[in-house]
């Protein structure tokens, strides 16, 4: 019985490894319960459904924002501007940020060029949020699509749904266009292959990700070292394992031993065998991918901070360099990992990633994935950073689901071997079973209820993020769909405010109607100290800016800000518009 078990077991475990699409010999099995369980045509006509579905969703979401003119921060504004200066074929100077600066001092993310586009096309803030929108729409769809097409069309349909209504996802709409947004579709395409154990398009699709943003070097080289170890546990099928090592009994032992002067045989070194088991496992399909990659996205992240933020920035330094103190992390490693859970509002983002993942996604080593971006948040004294609100969650998510993916097939593989274990022990243990058989039957048991749970994670991530969805930023929107009288008195104050600027001219502004200026005009922010007086000056006295609290003589405020006197030119509302005199 136990020669039968332990047949079981190392089917199983070849099972979990195996590359799904194909295999020889031991990966036969493997093969077999990863096959497909739809065509491709259909898996991607599903997927594609659940693309532009998410995308409509967050576009409603999008386009309701824009009708009220929210502006929740001016981030908005300052995309807008980098795309307008790359529409013009300019570096992106960024006047929002400061007078001159470059906005690739401020992070690393020369991706963001394809904004050029977009603007060029359609040159509006709006057109921004809608390419964010089809970014994570096209996120989803790949989930689904993949999901479909191994796991069958209604866990592909939930996996794409729960990721549509994340809250990382929903939140990130919220707060409009960040640059993160380009990372979704490549991680989900990467980790998607890598749980498929497609191990250099995997790669291939991780690394353009550290043109996102400096941090995602380091995601990107955790993704590098799961490649190498998944690529390092896979059985060698063909011939491509380690081999004997050196004066092991090989066929070279027999014929011609090297022998010392007094006859006696010397032992291979140290150096050797090592060196002998190193090419063993480089010899493995994926492991060399899985090194290169871990190499180039630690050291383009290294190269960002270091050299290249500082140079562009107009004070020389890396900006977020106090985002985390390493040293102190490293010198007290055990105040590091408390200060991962304190205070609350760490465990309030923790508890919603466990739940949005319904706790299965902690079965596969994709999860890992996750962890630079928790780490730097979590350990950062920014207390922004801590709370599941804002877009700081969103680069989780397409990890969080495509480990819920990974796990769903795992729990796919290991059932053949969980059924020929059971019937084993069953059939070796049916007279009397004992202490050891007992045990064995719970094991497998156990085994049994994990694979379950785990086979059904895509539906129950989807029933958690349903059931999330009134407490979330989509029941936000759904509730603020249609302004008041008194919001729409504003909204057209606003409106006539940014007409009476012409286009051309410098103009400085608060939140109330930053986005809006952009398209053919330099727009500062108001608050910026040291900036030239521009021509003109738009605030609003009530707004979120200035807390409800504006200065109640704008331009008095103006002369004591810029220096310059000022007319006011237009009032309405609360919302004011001066030109320098």
């Amino acid at each position: 019985m136990g020669s039968i078990v332990s047949r079981g077991r190392r089917a199983a475990t070849s099972g979990g490894e195996a590359d799904p699409t194909a295999g020889k010999g031991p990966h036969r099995a493997a093969g077999r319960a990863l096959a497909p369980r739809g065509s491709r045509r259909a898996a991607w006509t599903l997927g594609t459904v659940c693309a532009l579905a998410a995308a409509g969703l967050f576009s409603w979401m999008s386009v309701g924002q824009w009708e009220r003119w929210d502006s929740p921060s001016w981030d908005l504004a300052i995309f807008s501007q980098l795309a307008q200066d790359y529409a013009h074929l300019r570096a992106p100077i960024v006047d929002i940020k400061g007078h001159g600066f470059n906005l690739l001092g401020d992070h690393f993310h020369p991706l963001l060029i394809l904004l050029g586009p977009v603007w060029a096309l359609w040159p509006s803030g709006l057109a921004v949020m809608i390419t964010q929108d089809a970014l994570l729409g096209l996120g989803a769809g790949i989930l689904a699509g993949f999901g479909t097409r191994f796991l069958g069309w209604a866990r592909g349909l939930c996996l794409g749904t729960a990721f549509t209504l994340s809250f990382g996802v929903l939140e990130a709409v919220r707060v409009q266009f960040h640059e993160v947004a380009f990372a979704v579709p490549l991680l989900a395409m990467s980790l998607c292959l890598l749980a498929l154990r497609r191990l250099r398009a995997a790669a291939g699709w991780a690394a353009p990700l550290v043109f996102v943003k400096e941090d995602l070097g380091i995601t990107v080289a955790v993704i590098g070292l799961v490649i190498l170890w998944t690529a390092l546990r896979a059985p060698a099928a063909d011939g491509h394992g380690a081999g004997p090592e050196p004066g092991s009994g090989s066929a070279s032992e027999g014929s011609g031993e090297q022998r010392s002067a007094s006859g006696i045989r010397p032992a291979p070194g140290l150096c050797s065998a090592a060196a002998h088991r190193v090419r063993g496992a480089l010899r493995r399909p994926g492991a060399p991918a899985g090194i290169i990659l871990a190499c180039w996205g630690l050291a383009w992240s290294v190269l960002a901070v270091s050299v290249i933020l500082p140079a562009l920035n107009p004070r020389g330094t890396f900006d977020y360099a106090d985002k985390v103190d390493v040293p102190r992390a490293l010198g007290d490693p055990l105040q590091a990992f408390a200060q991962l859970f304190t205070p609350e509002a760490k465990l309030r983002t923790w508890g919603l990633l466990l739940l949005s993942g319904a706790l299965v996604f902690l079965r596969s080593p994709l999860s890992w994935v996750g962890l630079p971006t928790l780490v730097w948040r979590f350990l950062s004294p920014n207390e922004g950073y801590w709370g599941p609100t804002w877009h700081y969650s969103l680069v989780l998510m397409p990890v969080l689901f495509a480990a819920v993916f990974d796990a769903a097939l795992r729990a796919r593989a290991a059932a053949p071997a969980q059924r020929r274990r059971r019937e084993v022990v069953h059939q070796g243990d049916a007279g009397d079973p004992g202490a050891s058989g007992r045990a064995a039957v719970l094991r497998s048991r156990a085994r049994a209820t994990v694979d379950a749970v785990c086979a059904a994670g895509p539906v129950l991530a989807a029933v958690l993020a349903v059931a999330l969805v009134p407490s979330g930023p989509l029941a936000e929107a759904w509730r603020q769909r249609e302004p008041d009288a008194a919001q729409r008195q504003v909204i057209q104050a606003r409106q006539r405010a940014v007409e009476h600027v012409p286009e051309g001219v410098s103009v400085a502004a608060d939140l109330s109607v930053l986005t809006r200026l952009v398209p053919g005009r330099d727009v500062h922010w108001i608050g910026t100290a040291g900036d030239p007086a521009p021509e003109y000056l738009v605030l609003q006295t009530d707004g979120a800016t200035w807390g409800g609290r504006g200065p109640a003589d704008p331009g008095a405020y103006a002369r004591e800000h810029y220096g310059a006197s000022y007319d006011v030119v237009f009032r309405e509302q609360s919302v004011v518009v001066l030109r320098r005199a």
